[in-house]
């Protein structure tokens, strides 16, 4: 019979994390499901592609959350007082890099063909994808081998291969985000408008990638200095959430440079309608200054005034009256 001391210490470092994970994977998933919301009915004309990848992703996040959920229930409801069961790890958290994995690989490869269209190069896309498929094989080796060797302490070849994935994944994050950001910077001119916009998804950038780079080293670092727990769990089991909330961050973003855009094309047409109405008014001044000078001709000259054709007349009045665009 275990001691009680050896509960507490099981409840606290297995239990625990898991417990946490589950409440923010939950709170996660409402998040990414109010992005998702605000991304469908903003109406933006993208591609199939990043609709399915929006799709894909909410799919991937309702499964995982679930697959939480189980791995909570396999341990304190179906093998409820088996502290044997405790010093191992269900199918359910073995999962875990596998769903990470298949939510991270759309978010980067959209992140690299983005710098391929900025940086109009080929062998940069290239190179960016061989980096971004490294991780996403050893995030399904991960899993793998966790699988085969369920033993929480008997995993020297899974952890040093699930640090290689995590590692891996931070340099390809921090990669595409400071490349990102280069080319952003890049293509600022001196209009004030373009470089607003820019900066917004220069900001934007930073701030979707900083979250999910923050809980990947922390599932290193907790790893690292608390090996043959499930700490990292805490963390591990949410980082797909994370992509997804970087994914449509970068998405939504564009309802701020609508905003922005649309600021700048209002005081545009404000400036336009103003320039308008000066010169319907200055047309309008001019015509009665010709209509005056007409009058007092007709009066010196009736032929003239009898003479003279209405055609002529009203073409010259459309002329000055009308709005000049």
């Amino acid at each position: 019979m275990a001691e009680p001391s050896d509960l507490k210490v099981a409840v606290r470092e297995i239990i625990g994390p898991i417990v946490f994970a589950v409440v923010g994977s939950s709170f996660l998933l409402a998040v990414c499901g109010v992005m998702q919301i605000t991304y469908f009915t903003s109406k933006f004309n993208d591609s199939k592609i990043i609709v399915c990848t929006v799709i894909w992703l909410g799919i991937l996040d309702v499964f995982a959350t679930i697959n939480n959920v189980t791995a909570l229930w396999e341990y304190v409801i179906v093998h409820f007082s088996d502290f044997g069961v405790l010093a191992t790890s269900p199918w359910n958290i073995n999962l875990s890099p596998l769903f990470s994995t298949l939510s991270a690989l759309p978010v980067q490869l959209f992140l690299a063909n983005r710098i391929r269209k900025f940086s109009t190069s080929w062998v940069l896309y290239g190179a960016l994808v061989i980096l971004i498929l490294g991780p996403a094989v050893l995030g399904c080796m991960t899993s793998v081998q966790l699988q085969i060797k369920a033993a929480v302490v008997a995993r020297a070849t899974v952890v040093s291969v699930g640090y290689a994935w995590l590692a891996l994944n931070v340099a390809c994050d921090t990669i595409l985000s400071a490349l990102m950001v280069f080319y952003l910077w890049r293509r600022k001119t001196g209009f004030e408008r373009t470089n607003k916009i820019l900066s917004r998804y220069i900001q934007v950038s930073l701030q979707s990638a900083i979250p999910v780079t923050l809980c990947t080293i922390l599932i290193l670092v907790i790893g690292k200095t608390k090996e043959g727990t499930n700490i990292h769990t805490a963390f591990t089991l949410n980082l797909g959430r994370f992509y997804t909330i970087t994914f449509m961050t970068s998405l939504n973003a564009r309802i701020r440079v609508r905003e922005i855009d649309n600021s700048y094309s209002t005081n545009s047409v404000d400036l336009q309608a103003m320039n308008r109405r000066a010169q319907q008014l200055t047309a309008q001044s001019l015509n009665i200054a010709v209509s005056k000078t007409r009058e007092t001709h007709v009066d010196d000259d009736s032929d003239w005034a009898n003479g003279r054709m209405p055609s002529t007349d009203s073409k010259m009045n459309a002329h000055l009256t009308a709005p000049l665009y």
